[in-house]
């Protein structure tokens, strides 16, 4: 079964809309090139389905098919290829340990809530796809300068970094709708998650107004 992560529905495998109408994650088989990562047997992990809309990467990816199909110059890849390698690589170099942490502690609270696991999952994903998309890259940079067109290399490495950020961006998406939820859940019980000292004060009112 495949748990929708806007409703939380359980649908069965292979469907690809839960019955709210959200798109449902695809599994990634276990055992297959992320084995290395560091997985449960027992769970399912959700892959991005489509790709996220993104100008950033789109012109990336134009780019590219321009230089290697059309003729066209390579400076235009030059100057958004090197936009989106300079913030994957903060993110991997400043951002990323930071995110393990929040997500390891998140994991420690209810071990048995898989989506702190999930996000994990597509964050680390995501970190591996973009360091191997942009090596690729490098590699067939190198090549231009060597006088060797490597034109698959070049496109498989671009399409590694797309996908990178279609992971990332689930991980995004999976939080903030994670967050939607537990803001409704605690607004029911009269939670302000905003103000959560008002809501402290009020239980000590109560308490008080007991005694």
């Amino acid at each position: 079964m495949i748990a929708c992560f806007k409703c939380g529905h359980e649908n069965p495998e292979g469907q690809k809309f839960c019955t709210c109408g959200a798109l449902l994650p695809q599994m990634a088989p276990t055992g297959s090139a992320t084995s290395s990562l560091d997985l449960d047997e027992d769970t399912d992990y959700i892959k991005p389905t489509e790709h996220f809309p993104s100008a950033e990467m789109l012109a990336m990816a134009w780019a590219m098919h321009d230089f290697l199909e059309e003729e066209g110059e390579l400076e235009p890849f030059l100057e958004v290829y090197e936009g989106v390698k300079t913030r994957l690589d903060n993110y991997n170099k400043n951002l990323h340990q930071e995110s393990m942490e929040f997500i390891t502690n998140d994991r420690n609270i209810d071990p048995d809530d898989t989506y702190p696991k999930q996000i994990q999952y597509l964050i680390v994903r995501g970190s591996q796809l973009s360091e191997d998309g942009i090596g690729m890259v490098e590699k067939f940079l190198d090549g231009l300068d060597e006088d060797r067109l490597e034109s698959e290399v070049g496109k498989e490495g671009v399409a590694k970094i797309v996908q990178a950020n279609d992971h990332f961006l689930l991980a995004l998406h999976m939080s903030m709708t994670r967050t939607e939820a537990i803001r409704a859940a605690a607004k029911k019980r009269g939670i302000d998650l905003d103000n959560p000292q008002a809501h402290q004060e009020q239980e000590e009112e109560a308490v008080g107004a007991e005694e």
